[in-house]
């Protein structure tokens, strides 16, 4: 507006405060949650049963028996994806190990959610390898993408049949990328 004056020519001044108030206090670092040995052995042990519930999963899915292997698979999926965010500094996590899984099984939202919890972690893992100069614990981030864009084509009828595979195939693989990288880091801080 044209006739405004500034607050200081007021009567209002008396309200101002002429002391600055103090910078808000820098968060504590938080760490991840600590590894030890055995969640080597765990995350390879989930990612074998993991990959077990598939492979037998999908041969039986023609008698429906098939569907219990492929729970399983989910299952142990979670699992992972669970551990391998914990393993990221809260400061720098785009989300909670909780959320990470947990959102994914909220109907539509979750083909969003894939982007963060696949693609992210990705980029969360790669970003924690370098820091600690692990040359063999990179994951493909290209890959991550492509399997979340598969997971939003699914979508499509007819080509749901062929994304469908391409989503099962890159997400073994993928899967296995990541729990390689976990255990570099987990063997890393252990060693």
């Amino acid at each position: 507006m044209a006739d405004w004056i500034p607050i200081s020519l007021t009567d209002f001044k008396q309200f101002l405060s002429t002391n600055t108030p103090p910078p808000l206090p820098r968060p504590p670092a938080v760490k991840p949650v600590e590894s030890t040995a055995d969640d080597v052995a765990k995350l390879n042990q989930w990612f074998q049963i993991y990959w077990i519930g598939i492979a037998a999963g999908l041969p039986l899915l023609v008698i429906c028996i098939g569907l219990g292997g492929l729970v399983v698979s989910v299952v142990f999926q979670c699992f992972i994806l669970h551990k391998l965010w914990s393993m990221i500094p809260a400061d720098e996590a785009q989300t909670t190990p909780g959320k990470a899984v947990g959102f994914l099984f909220i109907p539509f939202f979750n083909f969003y959610w894939n982007f963060i919890a696949f693609h992210g972690l990705a980029q969360a893992l790669n970003t924690q390898t370098e820091r600690y100069s692990i040359p063999n614990g990179k994951v493909d981030e290209n890959l991550s993408l492509i399997y979340c864009i598969l997971i939003c084509c699914s979508l499509i009828p007819y080509v749901n049949f062929l994304t469908g595979i391409g989503v099962l195939v890159i997400g073994i693989i993928l899967l296995k990328e990541m729990k390689d990288a976990g255990i570099a880091l987990i063997q890393q801080q252990t060693s």
